[in-house]
């Protein structure tokens, strides 16, 4: 969430013609940890898709208005694409099915690829939520190709290569974090369920040609609950992790 005076933030709700209650729902709780307000944004209904996206990030390109809250089922994608794609600052999709009116954020899950630039990305957000009180359950998944020496080493070795990711990438008080192993695409919306998270917040490059961006994608397909998507700054270089401890 983009740094703003308590007393000026915003955060967009971008309401439709259906239930907006967990839109709105939403988008309260996240001005409540960034300490402003809602504004309300009804887009008329005869607009066309590629106008209705213009006039949203019109709207969060506005210096108050530090994220965006949208629908993010599949009859809003050709809304919310253009605009979470095109968006500077963070814009969060509430699927259909999410919580009418959740009061607060009591926990977060923040998938994390062992490179600077998307630990990068997350750090504001995740540091505005756990002032908020949230606990931060971080996710990272290896493959073949990156997985730890430790996974056939003694537990001191995990524990340490753990303790290490968490001070590169996430080093906030409470902060935990869950492995897992295989593809990235397949864990984030299974483990968001199983830790019972409020919200998942991604870092991403805001492309989704083919190839690309599996893992948001599935996410925002099958998560259960609001997904922040947040643009990962160009002026980082991926700077994996190493593999192992020895």
């Amino acid at each position: 969430m983009t740094t703003m005076q308590a007393s000026t933030a915003e955060v967009l709700a971008m309401l439709g013609r259906g239930d907006d209650g967990p839109v709105m729902g939403t988008a309260e709780v996240i001005a409540r940890l960034a300490g402003g307000q809602v504004r309300p944004l009804r887009l008329a209904a005869d607009l066309s898709p590629g106008r209705a996206a213009s006039q949203v990030i019109r709207a969060l390109h506005q210096p108050r208005t530090v994220t965006g809250v949208l629908p993010g089922d599949e009859m809003w994608r050709p809304l919310w694409q253009p605009v979470a794609q095109r968006s500077a600052k963070p814009v969060v999709l509430v699927p259909a099915g999410a919580q009418r009116r959740p009061r607060r954020i009591r926990r977060v899950l923040l998938p994390l690829d062992g490179t600077a630039r998307s630990a990068a990305a997350v750090a504001e957000a995740a540091e505005k939520f756990a002032r908020g009180g949230a606990e931060l359950v971080v996710l990272h998944v290896f493959d073949a190709e990156t997985v730890p020496k430790f996974w056939d080493q003694h537990a001191h070795a995990g524990q340490a290569w753990e303790q290490e990711f968490l001070a590169r990438y996430c080093a906030l008080p409470g902060a935990r974090l869950e492995l897992r192993s295989g593809d990235a695409a397949e864990h984030v919306a299974k483990v968001a369920g199983a830790e019972q998270a409020d919200m998942i917040a991604l870092a991403w490059s805001q492309r989704l040609d083919p190839g690309r961006a599996a893992a948001v994608r599935r996410t925002i397909l099958e998560a259960e609950v609001p997904v922040m998507l947040i643009p990962m700054p160009a002026d980082y270089r991926p700077s994996a992790l190493p593999s192992g401890t020895e």
